[in-house]
């Protein structure tokens, strides 16, 4: 049993909280070690699962519920 209050797979997690950081589908797909369109594929999934129209408002999402937080430079 994984965290309830939201959906997302461990991999949809990860891709999220790259989003989160502002981080481009390429350069998530190098993290991640996965192929560019596995990452857009996750990142609709995260749009969809959790209710949402785009990266900025996931980026949001992953903050507000503290999944990640704002990268300090």
């Amino acid at each position: 049993p994984s965290n309830k209050k939201h959906p997302l797979t461990q991999r949809e997690l990860e891709t999220l909280k790259c989003i989160a950081q502002g981080s481009s589908n390429q350069d998530i797909a190098q993290k991640l070690v996965v192929n560019e369109r596995t990452v857009a594929k996750y990142v609709s999934n995260i749009l969809g699962k959790l209710h949402l129209e785009n990266r900025t408002q996931a980026a949001l999402y992953a903050l507000r519920e503290g999944l990640t937080e704002l990268a300090e430079e």
